[in-house]
């Protein structure tokens, strides 16, 4: 043990004194259990070591400081080998397999809803439908998913307007995405069309344009895309159409920005 984390000899004696009372009200009620009747043949309940079948205190510094010594040497209790952990996963898979309910109380069913919720918010934000589904997923009960998931609204762990508004910018920015196909993602995560709404405020008209004029100019800067000027408007119509713009957007962004990249050859 290093020197920083043994006890001071202030330590040690205050101790060695609260073990020395201890021992001896320990020995009260030992004297106290041999003198009452003894129990029934046949009893189930357990049967109490008397103070004397005890291990010796130590009394001394040297033997506290031992013992002390000795409980830090100690190995760490023995964990289930890999074998035994893969034998019971396997056994939990084939139960869930046979279609056989899982035995958990209404407690235990909290608890094991919690932290299937804290892994999934770690992961990521979600909203409170992807967090349901993947406790109806687990079988935990619907009433049990609905109170764990009501809570975790309640301290602002879940919450679907920061998720629609987090969502909006991070697909319109990583990807492009138009407010159409923004909006149709939000819905398919359960977001309702209110809240959808109030964050697709954050993009408007123009700041749409402008970034459907980038995803354009990406794509022209091959030379062989102002070969042919009407396949390529076709490929890029197309693009824009698959990110959510709308076709008369899509037409005259691609138009416009492939007559600034190649000149009007027509």
């Amino acid at each position: 043990m290093p020197d920083w984390a043994r006890p001071s000899p202030e330590e040690l004696e205050a101790q060695a004194a609260g073990e020395s009372a201890k021992r001896d009200r320990a020995a009260q009620r030992a004297s106290q259990r041999a003198a009452a009747p003894a129990m029934p043949a046949g009893s189930t309940s357990r049967t109490i070591a008397s103070f004397s079948e005890q291990p010796a205190k130590p009394g001394s510094i040297e033997e506290l400081r031992a013992a002390m010594e000795q409980i830090v040497a100690a190995p760490a209790p023995a964990k289930p080998s890999k074998q035994e952990r893969r034998e019971a996963r396997e056994a939990r898979k084939a139960a869930r397999q046979a279609g056989e309910p899982e035995e958990l109380s209404d407690d235990q069913w909290r608890e094991k809803a919690r932290g299937i919720l804290l892994r999934q918010l770690t992961a990521s934000d979600k909203t409170a439908k992807q967090l349901k589904d993947k406790l109806l997923e687990n079988e935990c009960p619907e009433d049990i998913a609905d109170e764990v998931i009501d809570r975790y609204a309640e301290i602002n762990l879940v919450d679907d307007e920061r998720f629609a508004k987090s969502w909006v910018v991070a697909r319109a920015r990583s990807r492009g995405l138009a407010r159409g196909a923004i909006k149709r993602e939000l819905r398919t995560k359960g977001v309702d069309d209110e809240l959808a709404a109030e964050a697709l405020e954050q993009i408007d008209d123009e700041a749409e344009e402008q970034r459907a004029r980038e995803l354009v100019r990406a794509k022209l800067r091959p030379e062989s895309m102002g070969a042919d000027r009407d396949k390529a408007l076709r490929r890029l119509v197309g693009m824009l159409g698959r990110k959510g713009y709308n076709c008369g957007m899509a037409f005259k962004v691609a138009r416009e920005e492939w007559e600034e990249r190649f000149g009007n050859r027509y």
